[in-house]
């Protein structure tokens, strides 16, 4: 009796963990050049995140569960960081990122960065008891106009139930949270 009571404890155990986490498994980048070296890379210049959703009827505050937690992520792997106000990132789109003109390569950031990186929110649906958060990483070398690194990021996070209804007012913020540590786990150290 005592054993069959354990394993049904161990089976919902590992069902709940499923549920609560649904973010997808880490796969190499999408794209990284051949010349990203991690070691001959400076202080990386860290934009305001572009809200790049189609349907922006969910309030999503980009500053701390995406740029903050980039720059800590980026930190804890041993790059300088710093974040920029510039605000030509909120006219950026996900596909004029993704396009990597270098014309609008050398027109991003501070006159003086070289290495900047942009993160773009691209889906937020807090629905139900699951939040789907998609969100997409930029980086380029600005002195040569090229993209270095681009990958992006799905997590599906399940709140639900009681703990759901205790966290509801953040459960956006938690789930792009999540997402960003996903995204950047395909940059080097």
């Amino acid at each position: 009796m005592t054993i069959r009571w354990h394993k049904t404890i161990l089976i919902m155990l590992v069902g709940v963990l499923f549920l609560l986490e649904g973010c997808a498994v880490t796969q190499p980048a999408f794209y990284r050049a051949s010349e990203f070296k991690p070691e001959s890379i400076g202080q990386i210049t860290l934009l305001p995140a572009v809200d790049a959703r189609i349907d922006k009827q969910v309030a999503a505050h980009l500053e701390e569960p995406l740029r903050q937690k980039a720059a800590t992520i980026l930190k804890r792997k041993g790059y300088s960081v710093i974040l920029s106000d510039s605000r030509e990132s909120t006219a950026l789109t996900n596909d004029s990122l993704r396009a990597a003109d270098p014309a609008l390569i050398k027109r991003l950031g501070p006159p003086d960065a070289r290495w900047i990186m942009v993160l773009a929110l691209i889906d937020l649906n807090v629905v139900g008891n699951t939040d789907k958060v998609e969100v997409s990483g930029f980086f380029y070398d600005k002195e040569k106009g090229t993209l270095l690194w681009r990958d992006s990021a799905i997590c599906l996070v399940g709140r639900g139930g009681i703990f759901g209804m205790l966290v509801n007012g953040g459960r956006g913020n938690i789930a792009i949270s999540d997402t960003v540590n996903t995204l950047l786990t395909s940059i080097p150290e």
